[in-house]
Protein backbone atom coordinates (compact mmCIF):
# COMPACT_ATOMS: atom_id res chain seq x y z
CA UNK A 1 0.00 0.00 0.00
CA UNK A 2 2.83 2.52 0.98
CA UNK A 3 4.36 1.77 -2.22
CA UNK A 4 1.66 2.30 -4.26
CA UNK A 5 1.29 5.70 -2.58
CA UNK A 6 4.46 7.10 -3.31
CA UNK A 7 4.27 5.78 -6.97
CA UNK A 8 0.87 7.86 -7.14
CA UNK A 9 2.70 10.84 -5.95
CA UNK A 10 5.80 11.00 -8.17
CA UNK A 11 3.65 10.40 -11.16
CA UNK A 12 1.20 13.67 -9.95
CA UNK A 13 4.87 15.29 -9.12
CA UNK A 14 5.32 17.94 -11.76
CA UNK A 15 8.56 18.16 -13.70
CA UNK A 16 10.16 20.81 -15.01
CA UNK A 17 13.24 22.08 -17.09
CA UNK A 18 14.34 25.71 -19.10
CA UNK A 19 16.30 25.82 -22.14
CA UNK A 20 17.79 28.12 -24.38
CA UNK A 21 15.59 29.63 -27.42
CA UNK A 22 17.12 31.24 -30.16
CA UNK A 23 16.73 34.46 -28.70
CA UNK A 24 18.86 35.53 -26.03
CA UNK A 25 16.53 37.78 -23.79
CA UNK A 26 14.13 34.64 -23.62
CA UNK A 27 14.22 30.76 -21.80
CA UNK A 28 11.90 28.22 -22.92
CA UNK A 29 10.11 26.43 -19.68
CA UNK A 30 8.61 23.16 -20.26
CA UNK A 31 6.41 20.92 -17.59
CA UNK A 32 4.96 17.55 -17.98
CA UNK A 33 1.62 20.18 -17.42
CA UNK A 34 2.46 23.25 -19.19
CA UNK A 35 5.28 25.16 -20.98
CA UNK A 36 5.84 28.70 -21.78
CA UNK A 37 8.41 31.80 -21.74
CA UNK A 38 10.57 33.41 -19.23
CA UNK A 39 11.26 36.73 -20.19
CA UNK A 40 15.13 37.82 -18.81
CA UNK A 41 15.90 41.07 -16.82
CA UNK A 42 17.43 41.76 -20.10
CA UNK A 43 14.48 42.55 -22.86
CA UNK A 44 14.03 45.50 -23.85
CA UNK A 45 11.27 47.85 -21.01
CA UNK A 46 9.80 49.51 -23.99
CA UNK A 47 8.28 46.06 -25.32
CA UNK A 48 6.86 45.51 -22.04
CA UNK A 49 3.17 46.65 -21.46
CA UNK A 50 3.22 45.92 -18.23
CA UNK A 51 2.77 49.83 -16.25
CA UNK A 52 4.49 48.05 -12.55
CA UNK A 53 7.60 47.84 -14.47
CA UNK A 54 8.72 51.16 -16.03
CA UNK A 55 9.62 51.76 -12.32
CA UNK A 56 10.72 48.76 -11.27
CA UNK A 57 13.78 46.52 -10.71
CA UNK A 58 13.46 43.18 -12.98
CA UNK A 59 15.17 39.74 -12.61
CA UNK A 60 15.22 36.88 -14.33
CA UNK A 61 13.04 34.37 -12.98
CA UNK A 62 14.60 31.04 -12.09
CA UNK A 63 13.72 27.49 -12.59
CA UNK A 64 13.24 27.34 -8.69
CA UNK A 65 11.26 30.72 -8.91
CA UNK A 66 8.88 29.12 -11.81
CA UNK A 67 7.70 25.87 -9.85
CA UNK A 68 7.48 28.53 -6.33
CA UNK A 69 5.02 30.63 -8.08
CA UNK A 70 3.23 27.89 -9.99
CA UNK A 71 2.84 26.35 -7.09
CA UNK A 72 1.15 28.92 -5.19
CA UNK A 73 -1.14 29.38 -8.32
CA UNK A 74 -2.10 26.04 -7.65
CA UNK A 75 -3.24 26.61 -4.57
CA UNK A 76 -4.48 29.84 -4.38
CA UNK A 77 -5.88 30.33 -8.08
CA UNK A 78 -9.59 28.89 -6.63
CA UNK A 79 -9.98 31.05 -3.90
CA UNK A 80 -9.03 34.08 -5.59
CA UNK A 81 -10.82 33.69 -8.65
CA UNK A 82 -14.26 32.74 -6.41
CA UNK A 83 -16.22 35.52 -8.64
CA UNK A 84 -15.32 33.78 -11.71
CA UNK A 85 -15.42 37.34 -13.69
CA UNK A 86 -15.13 36.87 -17.53
CA UNK A 87 -15.41 32.84 -17.40
CA UNK A 88 -18.63 31.27 -18.41
CA UNK A 89 -19.64 28.02 -18.26
CA UNK A 90 -17.49 25.46 -15.57
CA UNK A 91 -15.48 25.05 -18.56
CA UNK A 92 -14.12 28.00 -18.94
CA UNK A 93 -13.31 28.52 -15.27
CA UNK A 94 -9.48 29.43 -15.24
CA UNK A 95 -8.92 27.48 -11.91
CA UNK A 96 -10.04 24.46 -13.54
CA UNK A 97 -7.87 24.76 -16.79
CA UNK A 98 -4.23 25.70 -15.50
CA UNK A 99 -2.82 23.71 -17.53
CA UNK A 100 -4.67 24.51 -20.51
CA UNK A 101 -2.48 27.88 -21.18
CA UNK A 102 1.13 28.65 -22.36
CA UNK A 103 2.60 31.18 -19.97
CA UNK A 104 4.85 34.00 -19.89
CA UNK A 105 6.75 34.55 -17.03
CA UNK A 106 8.36 38.34 -16.22
CA UNK A 107 10.11 39.04 -12.62
CA UNK A 108 10.29 42.34 -10.99
CA UNK A 109 10.86 43.81 -7.72
CA UNK A 110 8.12 46.21 -6.40
CA UNK A 111 8.29 49.49 -4.70
CA UNK A 112 7.99 47.65 -0.92
CA UNK A 113 10.99 45.17 -1.97
CA UNK A 114 9.12 42.38 -2.78
CA UNK A 115 10.22 39.79 -5.79
CA UNK A 116 6.87 39.44 -7.88
CA UNK A 117 6.63 36.96 -11.09
CA UNK A 118 4.11 38.39 -13.65
CA UNK A 119 2.17 35.76 -15.70
CA UNK A 120 0.26 36.03 -18.92
CA UNK A 121 -1.88 33.42 -20.23
CA UNK A 122 -2.88 32.15 -23.46
CA UNK A 123 -5.19 29.36 -24.14
CA UNK A 124 -3.58 26.46 -25.58
CA UNK A 125 -6.38 23.89 -26.66
CA UNK A 126 -7.83 25.39 -29.66
CA UNK A 127 -10.09 22.32 -31.13
CA UNK A 128 -10.07 21.23 -34.61
CA UNK A 129 -13.68 23.09 -34.67
CA UNK A 130 -12.48 26.05 -33.47
CA UNK A 131 -9.72 26.68 -35.51
CA UNK A 132 -12.17 25.97 -38.61
CA UNK A 133 -14.43 28.99 -36.92
CA UNK A 134 -10.92 31.07 -36.75
CA UNK A 135 -9.91 30.74 -33.54
CA UNK A 136 -6.29 30.26 -33.04
CA UNK A 137 -3.60 31.76 -31.55
CA UNK A 138 -0.39 32.34 -32.95
CA UNK A 139 1.65 33.44 -30.30
CA UNK A 140 2.06 30.51 -28.75
CA UNK A 141 5.82 29.76 -29.28
CA UNK A 142 8.63 29.91 -27.35
CA UNK A 143 10.42 32.37 -29.36
CA UNK A 144 7.33 35.39 -29.02
CA UNK A 145 7.30 38.73 -28.01
CA UNK A 146 5.64 39.85 -24.84
CA UNK A 147 2.19 40.08 -25.77
CA UNK A 148 -0.85 42.08 -24.26
CA UNK A 149 -4.54 40.97 -25.46
CA UNK A 150 -7.58 43.03 -25.14
CA UNK A 151 -11.09 40.96 -24.75
CA UNK A 152 -11.05 37.11 -25.33
CA UNK A 153 -12.59 36.25 -21.92
CA UNK A 154 -11.20 33.52 -19.95
CA UNK A 155 -8.71 32.72 -22.89
CA UNK A 156 -6.54 35.71 -21.82
CA UNK A 157 -5.63 36.62 -18.09
CA UNK A 158 -2.99 36.97 -16.31
CA UNK A 159 -1.69 37.17 -12.03
CA UNK A 160 0.81 38.62 -10.44
CA UNK A 161 2.25 35.92 -7.64
CA UNK A 162 4.64 37.69 -4.82
CA UNK A 163 7.18 35.22 -3.88
CA UNK A 164 7.91 37.28 -0.71
CA UNK A 165 4.48 37.14 0.59
CA UNK A 166 3.65 33.98 -0.83
CA UNK A 167 0.51 34.94 -2.63
CA UNK A 168 -1.47 35.55 -5.83
CA UNK A 169 -2.04 39.40 -6.61
CA UNK A 170 -3.88 41.16 -9.24
CA UNK A 171 -6.28 38.48 -10.88
CA UNK A 172 -7.42 39.98 -14.34
CA UNK A 173 -9.16 38.03 -16.85
CA UNK A 174 -9.79 39.41 -19.79
CA UNK A 175 -13.08 41.12 -20.92
CA UNK A 176 -15.34 39.50 -23.57
CA UNK A 177 -15.60 41.17 -26.87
Amino acid sequence: MILLLIFVLNCCKTTMSTFEISEKDKIGVKSSRFCGTIFKNTYPKDKLYIIVTDSANRFTPTIEDIKFAEELLRLQIEKVNHRKINQFGKSQYIDKNLNKYFRQYIGFVNEKGDKIIHINFYWNRFSLFDRLKGYDDNRLTYTSDFTVTLDGGSHYWNVNVNLTKRALEGLSINGVG
